[in-house]
C-alpha cells in the first residue's frame, strides 16, 4: 500500500507518461503502416509501367536478361507470363510466387485487371514482405501477365507527418490520462473543502470517509475528529447557555416578584423584612454566581495569573478550616485533621479556592453533629489530599457527572442550599491547571457520604 501522496502523484505522473508513449508509439506504427500499404498498390503499378516502357525503349534480345538486370537494380522479384503460357522469372522470391500463382489471378491480369497476390512472409522471427501485385504489359508484340514483388516495403514515407501524428497522440492520450489522475486526487480535497464549508456554517454532523493510508486519510480523519469535538463543544455550549439563563432567571425572578411585592401597602414591617432578606440573598446568589463564571472562564483560557511558590500546605488547610469555624460550629460539626508536614510549590490562591470549594460543599451535605475529614501525606512526589464527610453521599448514578458544569444531583434541594454546580467544575479545573487531578474515592461507601482525593505534584509544572 502507498502511504504517502508524494509517492503516489509520482507514481501517477510516472504511469501517464509510460501509458501515453506506448499508446502513442502504437498507434503512429499503425498509421506508418497503412499509409505505406496503401501506397504499395500505386507504386507497384507505376514500376510495373515504367517496366514496360524500359523494355520498349531498349528493345533487349532476351527477356529474361532484361527482367534480371531490372530485378537486381530496383530489387524486385519478377514473373512473366505469356499468352502462349511461356514463364520468364528473376529475384530471389521468383519461385516461391510462381507456387502460388493461380489460373484465376493469371486470368484476371489477361482481362486487364490489376491482381494482389497478397504474399507475405510469416516464418517466426522474420519481418513481414510486401505482396506481389501482377498487370497486363506488352513486351514487344506479344502479352504478358508480369507479376512483381519489392525486396521491403517502401521507405518514402514522411517523417515530418509521423513525429507530428506521435506528438499529437502523446499529448492527448496524456491529457486524457491526467484528467483522470487529477480527478481522483483532487476528490477528496473537494469532499474535505465541502466539510469545511458546513461546519463553518454549524453544521458538525458531517464525516469524511477514511479511505486512504496517506496525508489525505490523515487530514479527513483529522476533520472527522475535530467535527466530533466541535459538536460536542457545541453541546456543551448549548446546555451552558441553558444552564445560565436558568441559573440567571431564577433569581432574578425571585428580586422581581418580591420587590413588586413591597410596593403593596398592605405587607406588614415583619414580611417587608422577610422579603428583603430575600432580595439580599437572591442578589448575593446572583453575584457568587457572576463571580463563579468569570472565575471559570479565567482558568478556561489559561491567562489566569499563576504564581507559584513553595509553602506549607498542611497550614493552609488548617487556614482554611480555622476560616470556616462560623459555619460548621454553627451546625455542630466535627472537623477532624490528620495531615503530615508537607511543603508544595504551587499557586496558594488557587488551591485556596480549591479547598474552600470542597470544604464548602463538605460542610452544606452534611448533617448537624456530622464530621468531616482532612488527610494529607506524601506519595511518589505527590501531595494527596482526602477530604471525606458523614453527609448525604452522592448516588451511582451522580458520580459520574459529579464535575459537569451547573451539574447538580439532587435538584429539589439545590434552591434551598444556594448552590451554582460550578465548585467541583472550579477544583478541578485549578487541580488540572496545577498538573494534579480530583476525584471520588473509588473504595469509599456511597451512602456513608463523600470522600473527595486530590493528588498534586509537590514541585510546580511549567506552563
Amino acid at each position: 500500500m502507498i502511504r504517502s501522496l508524494y509517492v503516489r502523484i509520482t507514481a501517477t505522473f510516472l504511469v501517464v507518461v509510460l501509458i501515453s508513449i506506448g499508446v502513442a508509439f502504437l498507434f503512429t506504427n499503425q498509421m506508418f503502416k497503412r499509409d505505406a500499404r496503401g501506397q504499395l498498390p500505386n507504386q507497384m503499378e507505376k514500376a510495373i509501367s515504367r517496366i514496360e516502357q524500359l523494355y520498349a525503349v531498349s528493345k533487349p534480345a532476351s527477356l529474361k536478361e532484361f527482367l534480371e538486370e531490372v530485378s537486381d537494380q530496383q530489387g524486385l522479384s519478377i514473373i512473366a507470363v505469356s499468352s502462349a503460357n511461356r514463364l520468364v522469372q528473376a529475384g530471389e522470391r521468383s519461385d516461391a510466387m510462381v507456387n502460388r500463382l493461380t489460373y484465376e489471378q493469371l486470368g484476371s491480369v489477361f482481362r486487364g485487371n490489376m491482381v494482389n497476390m497478397g504474399m507475405f512472409n510469416r516464418e517466426e522471427g522474420s519481418p513481414p514482405t510486401p505482396p506481389a501485385m501482377g498487370k497486363l504489359v506488352q513486351f514487344g508484340n506479344e502479352n504478358w501477365a508480369l507479376f512483381v514483388q519489392p525486396e521491403s516495403f517502401p521507405q518514402n514515407s514522411n517523417f515530418i507527418w509521423t513525429a507530428v501524428t506521435l506528438l499529437v497522440t502523446l499529448l492527448v492520450v496524456g491529457s486524457v490520462l491526467i484528467l483522470v489522475a487529477a480527478r481522483y486526487l483532487v476528490m477528496p480535497l473537494k469532499m474535505m473543502t465541502n466539510a469545511a464549508t458546513r461546519m463553518s456554517e454549524g453544521d458538525f454532523t458531517v464525516r469524511l470517509p477514511v479511505r486512504h493510508g496517506d496525508e489525505l486519510g490523515e487530514l479527513a480523519e483529522g476533520m472527522n475528529k475535530m467535527a466530533l469535538s466541535l459538536s460536542q463543544l457545541e453541546m456543551m455550549r448549548q446546555d451552558f447557555v441553558s444552564n445560565v439563563s436558568h441559573e440567571i432567571q431564577s433569581p432574578l425572578t425571585s428580586i422581581g416578584g418580591f420587590a413588586e411585592a413591597l410596593r403593596s401597602e398592605e405587607v406588614t414591617e415583619l414580611e417587608r423584612d422577610r422579603y428583603i432578606t430575600i432580595i439580599k440573598q437572591e442578589s448575593m446568589r446572583l453575584s457568587r454566581l457572576s463571580e463563579n463564571l468569570l472565575n471559570l472562564a479565567s482558568l478556561d483560557s489559561r491567562q489566569h495569573p499563576f504564581h507559584p511558590r513553595p509553602y506549607r500546605l498542611d497550614r493552609q488547610l488548617r487556614d482554611v478550616v480555622l476560616a470556616c469555624e462560623p459555619q460548621w460550629m454553627a451546625k455542630r460539626q466535627t472537623v477532624e485533621l490528620l495531615m503530615e508536614e508537607t511543603t508544595i510549590t504551587a499557586d496558594s490562591d488557587q488551591l485556596n479556592q480549591l479547598w474552600m470549594n470542597l470544604f464548602a460543599n463538605s460542610m452544606k451535605f452534611t448533617p448537624e453533629d456530622g464530621k468531616i475529614f482532612f488527610g494529607l501525606s506524601e506519595q511518589d512526589g505527590y501531595a494527596v489530599v482526602r477530604i471525606s464527610d458523614t453527609g448525604i453521599g452522592i448516588s451511582e448514578e451522580d458520580r459520574e457527572r459529579v464535575f459537569e458544569r451547573f451539574y447538580k444531583g439532587d435538584m429539589s434541594r439545590d434552591r434551598s442550599q444556594g448552590g451554582s454546580g460550578l465548585g467541583l467544575s472550579i477544583a478541578q479545573t485549578v487541580a488540572q491547571i496545577h498538573g494534579g487531578s480530583i476525584m471520588l474515592d473509588p473504595h469509599a461507601d456511597q451512602l456513608a457520604g463523600a470522600s473527595f482525593i486530590v493528588k498534586l505534584p509537590l514541585v510546580a509544572l511549567e506552563r
